[in-house]
């Protein structure tokens, strides 16, 4: 081997040392990006010539090149952002995104996404983060990889109420009385009011009335305002419904439950029928206690327009309503593959699947070994800059061996020229 080719080894060494340099100054840079990565420049040396025969021993180098650069997937530390939209990986995988126009599915860290004007949920790019998607219900997960997209201009439609959930103390002290409907105030010993909805989602108000008829006996009387029914009169209550609970010596209640709630025989005001309605009145008592109630729940609601969608800890994108009601609408998906250094990456902290990563593994949040999902907090970048700053100054040493290794040989090819 000829001394000229020591210049071509400090020359690769130059190179190879410089791209180096270049791998830390973009660590260095995206210090502060969202889900990135850091990455490290992997030397190999190069093999030179044999001097003499074949023996190991009689090798020489020729040098060295890049062999890899590999991208470090540790975790980085997770910062809370207070934007309902954002959600950061505590764990393995990736969240899926696809380019709408071309159809190319991209792997990211980075959580930073936000809903578009047509309601798909994109990443800053504008590719559609990808999701399981819920039933119409929002109970069934349909395991389809899809676009995420909520209608935030959809309502959700009402629920008439079938089932009222009373649960009381009826004072036992009380005197009995003889109910008058014309007289409720005077001969009822509790009273409570309750909101029921009908098959278009109006509320109506009823006025629940319980008289004492006899030990361990009680009557509930269901009274509306007449001007919320066809032919009343506003200001005159009209019968809802009416029934008897029974109670034994100890204050317990002895009724089978539940029972018909609705039992009069009126029309509301808007044209719709009561609904078959029925009242628990389970763990309700009669205590020589005063009269009080404990639980009043009903299933029913109005119609409803979404005003607003959170992410909970299962990944699950769920609206909630002006009615009060949530629904779930879809559910992340995670994706991990058997050889993370082989995805190629595509720069907006995005990665695309190659041959050499393998066929992507998609999963939900927290299963088959997937990270967990945080709603409102982002994922940081993982460079460490004290480290980066160390074998940045390894680097430029190796940068200023090689300059030195082409000076000397210069002088050494120079003192050849000269000699006489």
């Amino acid at each position: 081997m000829s001394i000229t080719s020591s210049f071509y080894s400090g020359l690769s060494g130059l190179d190879n040392h410089a791209t180096a340099m270049q791998v830390i100054g973009d660590n260095l840079s995206n210090v502060q990006t969202t889900g990135f990565k850091s990455n490290s420049a992997h030397f190999e040396d190069v093999l030179g010539v044999s001097l003499t025969g074949v023996s190991g021993g009689n090798q020489t180098g020729a040098g060295t090149e890049i062999s890899s650069v590999d991208a470090n997937f540790i975790q980085g530390s997770l910062a809370t952002t207070g934007v309902g939209t954002d959600v950061a990986i505590n764990g393995k995988g990736f969240f899926a995104v696809k380019d709408s126009n071309s159809s190319e599915l991209f792997y990211t860290r980075a959580g930073h996404f936000s809903f578009d004007n047509q309601g798909y949920y994109v990443n800053t790019n504008g590719f559609r983060v990808q999701g399981y998607l819920y039933d119409s219900n929002g109970a069934n997960l349909i395991e389809n990889l899809s676009d995420i997209q909520i209608n935030q201009n959809s309502m959700i439609p009402p629920k008439v109420t079938g089932l009222v959930n009373m649960v009381l103390n009826l004072d036992a002290s009380e005197s009995s009385k003889i109910w008058d409907p014309l007289n409720p105030s005077g001969t009822c010993s509790f009273s409570t009011a309750l909101t029921i909805y009908d098959s278009l989602g109006q509320s109506h108000q009823i006025q629940v009335y319980f008289t004492k008829t006899a030990d361990q006996t009680w009557d509930f009387h269901a009274e509306i305002d007449g001007g919320d029914t066809q032919g009343g009169t506003p200001g005159t209550l009209v019968d809802y419904g009416s029934g008897t609970i029974n109670f034994d010596a100890t204050g317990k209640l002895t009724t089978a439950m539940p029972i018909n709630f609705y039992t009069g025989a009126i029309t509301f005001a808007n044209g719709s029928t009561p609904p078959t309605t029925q009242i628990d009145f389970t763990t309700t008592t009669q205590y020589g206690s005063p009269s009080a109630i404990q639980k009043l729940t009903q299933d029913g609601y109005t119609a409803g327009s979404i005003s607003s969608v959170s992410i909970d800890g299962e990944g699950n994108l769920v609206a909630s309503y002006t009615n009060g009601t949530r629904k779930k609408i879809a559910r992340l998906t995670l994706t991990d593959f058997p050889n993370l250094n082989g995805l190629a990456r595509k720069g907006g902290t995005l990665y695309q699947a190659t041959t050499t990563s393998g066929d992507p593994l998609y999963n939900k949040p927290g299963v088959g070994g997937m990270g967990e999902v945080s709603a409102s907090m982002l994922e940081e970048s993982n460079v460490d800059m004290a480290a980066e700053f160390i074998k940045m100054i390894v680097i430029q040493r190796g940068y200023q061996a090689n300059t030195k290794v082409i000076t000397t040989t210069d002088d050494m090819l120079n003192q050849l020229i000269n000699m006489r």
